[in-house]
C-alpha cells in the first residue's frame, strides 16, 4: 500500500473512533474524541511522510 493509503486508512478509523465517541461506554466522550484526533494526527504525519508505518 502507497503512503496516501495508509494515510486514507488511518484517518478513516480515526474518524470513525470519533463519531462513536457518544454511542459507545467503554471510553468517556472526551477520550474518545482524543483517542480518534490523536489518530488522526498520525494519518496526517504519515501523508507528509514524517512517519513511515
Amino acid at each position: 500500500m502507497d503512503r496516501n493509503m495508509r494515510a486514507l486508512t488511518i484517518g478513516v478509523i480515526g474518524a470513525g473512533i470519533t463519531l462513536t465517541a457518544y454511542s459507545q461506554t467503554f471510553f468517556t466522550s472526551t477520550q474518545c474524541v482524543t483517542i480518534g484526533f490523536l489518530v488522526l494526527v498520525l494519518g496526517l504525519l504519515v501523508k507528509e511522510g514524517l512517519i513511515d508505518v
